[in-house]
Parts: structure tokens; sequence; C-alpha cells
């Protein structure tokens, strides 16, 4: 269990514990940064799932904890006896034409924690957060939530009061100014960012294996190349391979063939998994070389 933590944490916490009769639904958002968002967010996790039902839906592609790298995902304590449900984004970071993924597979995430009876559900919010673009992909993101019974504001000064004006009137939702706890901030600097990913990434491929995914019949999705034709970089292309029922990920791929053009596509993948349990592809917009020198593994192809 975390145990760090700073001002407010505690009666946070607590007032969870507590609840209300139709679940909580918590929103963390941080205003910069090495804030201690996930520090929190696991604290406040931890803290519930020792008297009730408790979910984590981690939507940070770029430092996720539940999932690899590019994945939005959900996992359920104390005792997750599944795998994490996992949504694929294909980026590791907001911008690029990724917003309408990362709002789908968060509302997605959190209903089905609803749907195992999570009675909190503490969200970890993406960390795009500066300028216009931030404020109004949060504001839509909180609004999309179906808002959340609370709003965790974490911020060194005043940074998301005009986030927070939005939701300050809203009947039903509460809102916690937390500062920023030094001995909860956890510095990484863009290198150790890079760095961490490429432990992800290494560590979901490890015993990895080239798999063959017949494309008839299967939906597609993302930044689909043209299969009849496709181009050079589309060996090394980031890819998810996805369930029928609710577009959760089963695996993640790296394409390593089109053979013939757009009839069968070679996956190196982690098994064990069914390739005709996969009803769709969806096409992220990074490659990977899992054999590149360190911080040369990510590249992304727009």
């Amino acid at each position: 269990m975390i145990s760090i933590g700073g001002e407010g944490w505690e009666d946070l916490a607590a007032a969870l514990r507590g609840g209300s009769d139709a679940g909580e639904r918590v929103y963390v958002v941080g205003g910069a940064t090495d804030c201690g968002k996930t520090t929190l967010c696991r604290y406040l996790v931890d803290t519930a799932a020792a008297q009730t039902r408790a979910a984590y839906v981690d939507c940070d592609t770029g430092q996720s904890r539940i999932g690899p790298p590019t994945t939005e995902g959900m996992a359920v304590y104390p005792d997750p006896s599944d795998p994490p449900y996992l949504r694929f984004v294909g980026s590791t970071s907001p911008p690029g034409g990724h917003f309408v993924q990362i709002l789908t597979g968060a509302k997605r995430l959190a209903e089905k924690a609803d749907e195992l009876s999570a009675r909190v559900t503490v969200i970890d919010s993406p960390g795009l957060v500066s300028g216009g673009v931030g404020i109004e992909f949060q504001l839509q993101m909180i609004d999309l939530l179906r808002p959340p019974t609370r709003i965790v504001a974490l911020q060194r000064g005043r940074e998301l009061e005009r986030l927070l004006a939005n939701f300050a009137r809203r009947p039903g939702t509460l809102i916690h100014r937390l500062a920023v706890s030094p001995p909860a901030v956890v510095a990484r600097p863009a290198a150790g960012r890079r760095r961490y990913r490429e432990e992800r990434f290494t560590a979901y491929f490890a015993g990895a294996e080239s798999q063959d995914i017949p494309l008839r019949g299967l939906g597609l999705q993302g930044r689909v190349p043209d299969l009849g034709n496709p181009p050079r970089g589309i060996g090394g292309r980031l890819v998810s391979l996805n369930d029928p029922p609710e577009n959760f990920v089963i695996a993640l791929g790296i394409v390593e063939d089109l053979h013939p053009p757009g009839r069968r596509l070679e996956v190196f993948a982690p098994p064990p998994f069914d390739p005709a349990a996969v009803a769709s592809i969806r096409f992220g917009s990074i490659s990977l070389d899992l054999g590149a020198a360190p911080g040369s593994m990510e590249s992304f192809r727009r």
C-alpha cells in the first residue's frame, strides 16, 4: 500500500471509504507533470480497496501503469482475478489526432468498472492540461464521465481554476483542491519517461512470437494503411488485436509483414491467444524496434 501522502490526502481517502449509496467516481487531474498525480491515485485505490471493491482507470497512455504504453487500462481491487481491461489509443500522448480514442476508451473503462460492481472508481487523467487545448480536453473528459462525483485537482498555484470553474456549481460534484506534496512527487525528465516506456514495451513483448492473422471479415480501425499497396514503413507498426463484444484489447502486436498484400497480417505478439477470437485490428501511430538502441525504439508515423 502507498503510505506517502500530502495534506488532505487522508481526509479524501476517509470520505471515499464512507462512500455514497450510488458509489464514487473520482477524477484526479494534475496541473503539470511530476505533481504526484499517479501516486495519489494509487493511494486512494489502495485505501478504498481495504474496505470495498475499488477500480483504477489509468488514462495516461505515455506513462501507463496498468497496461503497456499507448493503452488505457482498468483493474479492480483488492483481488483482481482477471487480466486488466485495456483500450488501445495508438499513441503515447493525446495530441496527433487521438483525442476521440482517449475519451471513448476512458468512458468504456469507467462503465466496465461499474459493471464489475466497483464502489469506488479512481480515474488517473491524461497528462494534457496546459493551454486552451489542454483545458478544453480535460473539460470534455470530465463532462463525459457522467460527471464524476469528485474532482481532485493537484496544483502548485491556481493553474487549474479555469477548468474547475466549469464544475463549481454542478450539483452532485465535489471539488477537492490539494497542493502538490513534494514527498509524493517522483521527478521524471523526458529521458526517464522515454526509458520507462521502453522498459514497459520490452517487458510486454518478452516471449512474443510471430503469428498470422487472416484479415478476411475483420474490422480495421485507426491509422489503417493501404493494405493492397502497403507503405514501406508498415513493418514495425504497433497494432491492437481486439475482442468482438466490447473492442477491448486481446493483445498488442508489432506488424512484421502483409502477405499476400491485404489478405494476411503477420504480427509479433505475446502468446497465448486464439487468432480466431480477434474481431478487429486497430492500427496505431507509432512503430517499434525492440532491437534498437536505447532512446530510439519508438518512432511516430503520422
